[in-house]
């Protein structure tokens, strides 16, 4: 059975997303959770947990940063609030925090997130054996190499389907030693609007943002694989994940409910390229004007990725 992820902004947001058809909401805070479109603190953390299983869904609680020992240190305070809140799993990417999670007062089944490293079945298995329940894929990973990876992983893999792809992180604060040498006020500009383009490529627009975990820079377009969601299906990948980072409020919730469409047409055994043009169209005019979109590396040949 198909299940969509979508990271939650809100309260409010996450409450129309699972109306919407999402069945795993991505909720987290800031010192843990890594480039989410919201933060949630503690008791909104636990409302959205209640309304999420009062629907009979469920939520995963990022906590996908790189951690510097100040956190690990107040990791075991984080995930035992995080269990009491009854959270459902935990996305992790930090070795550290998954020594800790062998402990038995913190273990929790989690999804296995080191970005741009989760790319073999090997590693997935391996972690696999230290309580991961799943793993979100490396977003330059292209399908022929996602279904080897699909048919060897012992566990679920997750495919992003839609949203922003970050390309490069510095723990650096790139933004503010910019703003500081040429003598401008940060604070002057949307932290989330901003762009980076190479010297004389005015083409390219990677989209850039600073917060307490470094710089995050993002790929020109953003990922849209609407119209291959059937390919998905075949190669048993049923975890689907969209990211709301630069698509806020009802833009998102109402894309993520075309691909709830799609999932039901899909099992349905309804799917047609006509209606998945139509699908992807839909998308393309809720998305935000100032992106585009593409389908990533995933029709990249094999060799093209190395």
């Amino acid at each position: 059975m198909i299940k969509l992820i979508a990271t939650a902004e809100s309260l409010s947001q996450g409450q129309a997303l699972l109306e919407a058809g999402v069945d795993y909401l991505v909720i987290g805070e800031s010192s843990y959770g890594l480039r989410l479109p919201g933060y949630f603190d503690r008791e909104e953390m636990a409302e959205m947990i209640r309304i999420t299983h009062q629907a009979g869904k469920e939520v995963i609680v990022a906590a996908n940063a790189i951690l510097h020992n100040d956190k690990i240190d107040r990791a075991r305070d984080y995930l035992t609030a995080v269990k009491g809140m009854g959270a459902d799993l935990l996305m992790v990417g930090d070795t550290g925090l998954i020594q800790i999670l062998k402990e038995e007062a913190y273990r929790m089944p989690y999804i296995y997130d080191a970005s741009v490293l989760v790319t073999s079945p090997g590693q997935v298995n391996f972690w696999a054996q230290y309580g991961a329940v799943g793993a979100l894929v490396a977003r330059e990973v292209p399908y022929v190499e996602l279904t080897e990876m699909a048919r060897d992983a012992k566990i679920p893999l997750m495919v992003q389907t839609y949203g922003a792809s970050c390309i490069h992180q510095s723990g650096r604060m790139l933004l503010d030693n910019y703003f500081n040498f040429v003598g401008k006020d940060k604070t002057e500009v949307a932290e989330h609007e901003l762009f980076l383009s190479e010297p004389k490529k005015d083409e390219t627009h990677y989209s850039i943002y600073e917060d307490d975990h470094g710089t995050h820079i993002f790929a020109n377009n953003d990922l849209d694989l609407m119209m291959y969601l059937d390919d998905l299906q075949e190669a048993g990948i049923q975890h689907w994940y969209a990211d709301g980072i630069y698509c806020p409020g009802q833009a998102f919730v109402d894309i993520n409910r075309l691909f709830a469409q799609a999932r039901d047409a899909i099992e349905a055994g309804q799917w047609n390229d006509a209606y998945a043009l139509q699908l992807d169209q839909k998308v393309r005019e809720l998305h935000p004007e100032n992106r585009e979109l593409s389908t990533g590396f995933f029709l990249f040949d094999k060799d093209t990725v190395q």
